[in-house]
């Protein structure tokens, strides 16, 4: 049993280290989400694309969203641009975004000019770590995009077993199980009251 005590201690205390870099990420950026509105002047919304080319193109535009990524997607191959991206299409305008944390890029396609431009925009470290915080892998191009998919997976498991080994923890500690109980509880009672009012 004290080999089992060990190996789940040591698994808490390592799964926590590993976790510290991730956790501090979702918690600077859950900040900024709730806190927006005093982080707003770091991230003004009329912020403008600057831009980097533009050349005359056609292209039938497709109504159903999987028809307009796989256009977009043709759409970046031409122009030998790769990575994640997503698509809108608002009328005769299919804008694609492309996924990058540090440099924002999109590639607009004006059907009515028959135009093709991309463009870039300046951001901030606020942006930077809310991106990090949005971002989200499969089903994307790029390998580095399925590792960082795959990075989070193991991130979601990796905090399941880190709480399980804590509350294990725990319950071998029968000096605390009545503050541990009144914890647990004030955590369920208070997630219970707000889904239920909000």
């Amino acid at each position: 049993m004290k080999s089992v005590n060990l190996l789940l201690r040591r698994a808490h205390l390592y799964l926590g280290l590993l976790l510290l870099p991730w956790m501090l990420i979702y918690a600077i950026s859950t900040v900024f989400f709730n806190h927006g509105e005093h982080f707003r002047q770091t991230r003004p919304a009329d912020q403008p694309w600057t831009p980097l080319w533009e050349k005359d193109y056609a292209v039938e535009l497709p109504s159903g969203p999987d028809a307009v990524r796989e256009t977009a997607r043709r759409i970046l191959n031409e122009q030998g641009l790769a990575g994640a991206f997503g698509a809108q299409r608002q009328g005769s305008r299919l804008t694609i975004n492309l996924q990058n944390f540090r440099q924002p890029m999109r590639v607009v396609f004006d059907g009515e000019q028959k135009k093709l431009r991309a463009e870039k925009r300046p951001t901030t470290g606020v942006e930077i770590v809310m991106r990090l915080h949005q971002r989200v892998g499969y089903g994307q191009a790029g390998g580095l995009t399925f590792v960082w998919a795959f990075i989070v997976d193991l991130f979601c498991v990796s905090t399941l077993v880190w709480i399980a080994t804590g509350v294990y923890l725990w319950w071998k500690l029968s000096a605390t199980r009545a503050w541990g109980f009144l914890a647990l509880g004030g955590g369920v009672a208070s997630i219970l009251i707000l889904v239920g009012t909000l």
